[in-house]
């Protein structure tokens, strides 16, 4: 292959500084999705206080799903569907808001129980008002009035009675289910009220002469259990006396080997599944962040590249520019441009003396003063003896730049003699 090939090699996608920059942008993107997916819990939660399955303050239940989800018990914070997600399992339904006589809630709570084969029913007691620059903690609490926990039994055509009294002591057997536990159901140290329910039904726990837990007969095909307190399995009361036991033993029982579902319809988290809202939500929105990435580097490394294909140049080109190029590289690479100033001289000197008629009988000694007289009696600018000499100092050096500077001021030289100095390049 000759020097000035017209063989290219493959253009590269970017520049070095765009390639750098897209690597550095996709560390950083994968980085940032690893640190996300170890470090935070749950980004798609709602700041909240309440009493539901996201709210890590006092009165909420996120505590006893993180409980069961470090047992390997299957368990499912769900907005949609509850009952169809808990079969074979347990629907946990923790405090619903359903206020008294509201017809519509009660009708909701009576359906989602309907959906489910078996449901825990928790009543609900407190009430909290969110902190104002951190509603995800409380503020205060103050509890629910006895109709206010009374009306999701309501709901289910119950009618057991709310009690609210001093904790008593626990007497007899507390039973197998919950494996001899006993629960405390102080919130706090120094405060401490049993809400509890008389009751007809079915009593799996008593607690002093009222009903903790008990199973609520009804003429759904449904096995509803009811859960009259809500302290043994909030937050704050799990880190209380057996209170932890006393819950995971109760829905363990109560799940039967399958999955435990926490609904938070009831609760204002209603959500219909979208495929487009799943796709922009963590942490499915970190698979999207990346394949936008994606499809923004592949059409970035397409532009420009549109249209017809280029046809492919010719082995060889034609013309003379490219045969001097071609043989000039040559020389370059094989360093003999010193030789090639030489013989350009020696012809330019030759065109001087053929164009101005110079005597035959010439010697090569007489020459150079010859050539003064001419450029002198033509107004010529650049002295022979003095280029003479920029020629052999170039071919002694060899430096390229020497011997192009040298040909050029040959090359005006010429032009000079023989067309006079109007005529300088």
């Amino acid at each position: 292959m000759t020097a000035g090939g017209t063989n290219a090699a493959p253009q590269a996608a970017f520049s070095r500084t765009a390639g750098v920059l897209v690597a550095a942008v996709i560390g950083v993107s994968l980085v940032g999705a690893i640190l996300l997916s170890v470090f935070l819990e749950d980004i798609t939660g709602r700041p909240s206080a309440s009493s539901d399955g996201y709210s890590v303050s006092a009165i909420g239940h996120h505590g006893l799903v993180e409980v069961l989800e470090e047992l390997d018990v299957p368990v499912v914070v769900s907005r949609h569907g509850s009952g169809a997600k808990a079969k074979g399992g347990l629907l946990v339904i923790a405090e619903p808001v359903v206020p008294p006589d509201d017809a519509e809630a009660a009708a909701k709570l009576h359906a989602l129980v309907a959906s489910a084969e078996t449901v825990l029913v928790v009543l609900p007691k407190w009430y909290g008002t969110p902190k104002g620059d951190n509603r995800r903690w409380l503020e205060g609490v103050v509890s629910l009035d006895a109709s206010e926990a009374e009306a999701p039994l309501r709901a289910l055509d119950s009618r057991a009675n709310v009690v609210r009294v001093a904790p008593p002591e626990v007497r007899g057997d507390p039973g197998d289910v919950v494996g001899g536990a006993v629960p405390d159901l102080r919130i706090a140290p120094d405060f401490a009220v049993a809400q509890v329910v008389q009751t007809d039904d079915d009593v799996w726990y008593p607690y002093g002469d009222h009903a903790l837990v008990f199973q609520l007969w009804n003429d759904l095909d449904t096995d509803i259990y009811v859960l009259t307190d809500p302290d043994v399995i909030n937050n704050a009361g799990l880190s209380r006396g057996d209170n932890a036991r006393f819950a995971v033993k109760l829905i363990d029982h109560l799940r039967d080997g399958g999955p435990v579902v926490f609904d938070e319809t009831l609760h204002g988290y209603a959500e219909e599944p979208s495929l487009w809202k799943a796709l922009f939500r963590f942490p499915l929105a970190l698979v999207t962040l990346h394949v936008t990435l994606l499809v923004v580097v592949v059409v970035w490394a397409g532009l420009g590249r549109f249209g017809p294909a280029r046809s492919a140049p010719p082995a060889l080109a034609a013309g003379k520019e490219y045969l001097v190029r071609n043989t000039a590289a040559l020389l370059r690479v094989a360093g003999h441009h010193g030789h090639a100033l030489e013989r350009y001289f020696a012809a330019a000197v030759d065109t001087v003396r053929r164009e101005l008629h110079a005597p035959r009988d010439l010697s090569a000694a007489d020459l150079p003063a010859w050539l003064e007289r001419v450029r002198a009696a033509r107004g010529a600018t650049i002295p022979f003896p003095e280029l003479r000499d920029q020629v052999a100092e170039a071919v002694r050096t060899r430096n390229a730049r020497a011997v192009l500077a040298a040909a050029d001021r040959v090359h005006r030289w010429r032009v000079e003699m023989t067309h006079g100095p109007r005529h300088h390049p």
